[in-house]
């Protein structure tokens, strides 16, 4: 493979990574609360529900807008990156989810406190950290091994978009279903010390069933929805880039425009700051 096919798979990657991050935003804002509630707290369903404010609801749509336009485009670049790696695929699989865990885990904590209405801290950003890596690790062997499975198990229906579709929601979908077991112990560890349950009550199968089901879902539907974009990604950028060639000068120019936004933001803030202070 060209190196400019590549950075094409790569970007494309990431760009399937931010549709994702878009659609599973809008759904997190909503049923993340309830997951977390179910998981954390052991709620039933519609106390989880009763438990919902529609303020608490949009405010935490700008927080998983936020974190998930780092971490879903940051996981499936390193992927398709780690697929250049001459490693078995299970080693793979394992790297990449422990280089995901300890990059992302503040951002995964930070996340999961405001979820929860909890303070954040410096020092809560890194807890639960050892079930959280073992839970990234077996989703990052899964999605290689599941991926590779589903594709060699038809291969002209994986080349097709339906099949890109299907095969990413399938994956997804086991690799969430597989890492569950480390979701649960992370939940374990992130229980309120005043409510702490034991062991016993806290694993159950209706209870792990429950709050298994709804992410795995949600990531599923979010992803298979961004597989689409990919294709059409990865023909702009061949397209920016034989014209780049062809236009040396069109680099200063979004090097200017880059610069550009970013004064124009840095100038945003400091109005918006100005304005807070005066009121």
């Amino acid at each position: 493979m060209s190196e400019q096919d590549f950075v094409g798979r790569v970007i494309g990657a990431a760009s399937q990574g931010a549709v994702g991050a878009l659609v599973a935003a809008s759904l997190s804002a909503v049923t993340e609360p309830l997951v977390n509630n179910m998981l954390v707290k052991r709620v039933p369903l519609m106390e989880a529900v009763k438990a919902l404010d529609p303020e608490m609801i949009k405010k935490f749509l700008q927080t998983t807008l936020a974190t998930n336009f780092i971490k879903f485009p940051f996981f499936e670049a390193t992927n398709i990156i780690m697929q250049g790696v001459d490693l078995p695929p299970t080693a793979r699989g394992a790297a990449l989810g422990s280089v995901f865990c300890t990059i992302t885990l503040p951002i995964t904590n930070y996340r999961f406190r405001k979820s929860m209405n909890l303070p954040v801290t410096p020092g809560n950003l890194y807890q639960a950290y050892g079930p959280t890596v073992l839970r990234d690790i077996i989703y990052g062997i899964a999605r290689n091994k599941v991926s590779v499975f589903l594709t060699n198990l038809n291969p002209t229906f994986a080349s097709t978009m339906m099949g890109r579709v299907v095969n990413m929601f399938a994956t997804v979908v086991a690799a969430c279903v597989l890492s569950a077991p480390g979701n649960e112990l992370r939940g374990y560890c992130l229980q309120p010390p005043d409510r702490k349950q034991s062991f016993g009550d806290f694993f159950q199968p209706a209870k792990f069933i429950r709050s298994t089901s709804v992410g795995a879902i949600i990531m599923g539907i979010s992803l298979a929805i961004g597989t689409m974009a990919t294709p059409q990604v990865e023909k702009m950028v061949g397209i920016m880039k034989e014209y780049l060639q062809k236009n040396p000068l069109s680099y200063v120019l979004i090097i200017l425009f880059v610069l550009q936004q970013v004064i124009a933001m840095r100038r945003q803030s400091e109005l918006v700051e100005s304005m807070e202070k005066k009121k």
